[in-house]
């Protein structure tokens, strides 16, 4: 569980910046908030969320000091559908962690097996030892 203050320094921006995507993504980031005794907590998930929301908008960043553009309001429109966008790309997101998860889990799996495999030999093996002495 991280504290506010903890994600804003993890990620290298103001507290205040985390409180604004937690108003505009409100429906995406509830189920990752938790308050205790009046300090809001977010889990790792909704860590790895506002990772991607504010990474999204420094490559914007990156393109605004490149590009000049005209100031001009958003539509509502426009909003939402940024922030559509922006669930497409934390669910690719997830989706890549996902992925890396399983093949990780997949390793740990199969080494698992061997052991067990080497395990059951070596009491193969002890039952063969003990079934002799009990004959002679």
């Amino acid at each position: 569980m991280y504290k506010v203050s903890d994600v804003a320094e993890l990620i290298g921006v103001e507290k205040t910046e985390i409180f604004e995507k937690m108003i505009t993504h409100k429906a995406l980031l509830d189920l990752n908030i938790s308050k205790i005794d009046g300090v809001t907590y977010f889990d790792e998930r909704g860590f790895e969320i506002l990772k991607t929301l504010f990474s999204k908008n420094e490559d914007i960043n990156q393109v605004d000091k490149i590009e000049v553009k005209p100031i001009k309001s958003i539509s509502k429109f426009e909003r939402e559908r940024d922030i559509l966008y922006d669930k497409v790309e934390i669910l690719k997101n997830e989706l890549y962690n996902l992925d890396s998860e399983l093949e990780l889990k997949d390793e740990m799996i199969q080494k698992f097996q061997e052991k067990l495999l080497e395990d059951v030999e070596l009491l193969n093996k002890l039952q063969y030892q003990m079934m002799k002495k009990y004959v002679e």
